[in-house]
């Protein structure tokens, strides 16, 4: 009964948060939303660390609170679903466990904006600098380049330079854009716009053999970047495989009698609760590990 209680809750949670089927037209026109200008503006008036900016920045439509329920519901389901197989302390750890994951994707999907960002800079680093080379003014340059990335395809670069360039055109230019450097997701995209801002105050012209300079490095910084991302997947694959792959086994030898029994020994509970302790902050230092290194 308790295991039938915790695999239906599981199920409403999937029905609730699993992505439904769209055709390829909608699921372009909620891309373009999720990248527009609003977008970018409704995230500039929040707080980058509060539950509502993350739910928004990952395109997640649902309500802080509801996102907590359901955060809640998942935590019970993985504890009363793991019971049914390891009771006692271990289910309590994997509802824990459970409970935790959801916040864990946001903030991931929250780093996959920044991530996005970073893969079109270099491209639209080019672009500025040639545009600034020219002898364009910076918000024209800007909102030239954003557009140029739209045509390409949604992306969260183009609403960040579409706003600084109407903030350029509406407020102080240091105000502008120490703006896109505190709000910016990516901390390339930051120190873009602290060059900028250096570029402005040295009057242009007098910067441009430097601004040639730390825009070629910045490009070439970049590109090594993206690399190291794509290579630094294959670590965190491997860090998730192996918790899966001793869960498995675990589930196959519980079927002996013998083990079976020993599960409700409390000396027992507390050594398979340590373990996947363990194994759930191991997992969290590859994690954070991976993360500074790219």
């Amino acid at each position: 009964m308790v295991t039938l209680i915790g695999i239906l809750c599981g199920l409403l949670v999937f029905v609730l948060l699993s992505p439904r089927r769209v055709r390829k037209g909608e699921a372009s026109q909620r891309l373009a939303e999720m990248y527009s200008l609003d977008m970018a503006r409704n995230l500039a008036d929040l707080n980058p660390n509060s539950l509502e900016y993350k739910l928004l920045a990952a395109g997640v439509p649902t309500q802080p609170m509801t996102f907590r329920l359901l955060t809640l519901a998942i935590a019970i389901a993985g504890g009363v679903i793991a019971w049914a197989f390891i009771p006692g302390l271990p289910a309590l750890m994997i509802g824990g466990i459970a409970g935790y994951l959801p916040y864990a994707w946001l903030d991931g999907m929250v780093k996959s904006r920044a991530r996005v960002i970073d893969r079109h800079l270099p491209i639209a680093i080019g672009r500025i600098a040639s545009g600034l080379l020219a002898g364009g003014a910076v918000a024209d340059v800007l909102q030239r380049t954003g557009e140029s990335l739209a045509i390409e395809g949604p992306n969260p670069l183009t609403p960040e330079l579409l706003l600084t360039a109407a903030e350029l055109r509406s407020k102080g230019r240091q105000q502008s854009l120490r703006s896109l450097a505190v709000r910016s997701p990516s901390t390339s995209l930051a120190n873009l716009a602290h060059l900028l801002e250096s570029y402005t105050e040295a009057g242009g012209a007098k910067y441009a053999e430097v601004l040639t300079d730390i825009t070629r490095r910045v490009q070439q910084i970049l590109v090594a970047r993206n690399r190291a991302v794509a290579k630094a997947g294959d670590a965190l694959l491997s860090a998730k495989i192996i918790p899966v792959v001793l869960l498995v086994v675990f589930i196959y030898l519980s079927r002996d009698p013998l083990i079976r029994s020993s599960l409700y020994e409390l000396p027992v509970q507390l050594v398979i609760a340590v373990g996947i302790g363990m194994m759930a902050f191991g997992y969290l230092i590859i994690r954070s590990i991976v993360s500074e290194a790219v």
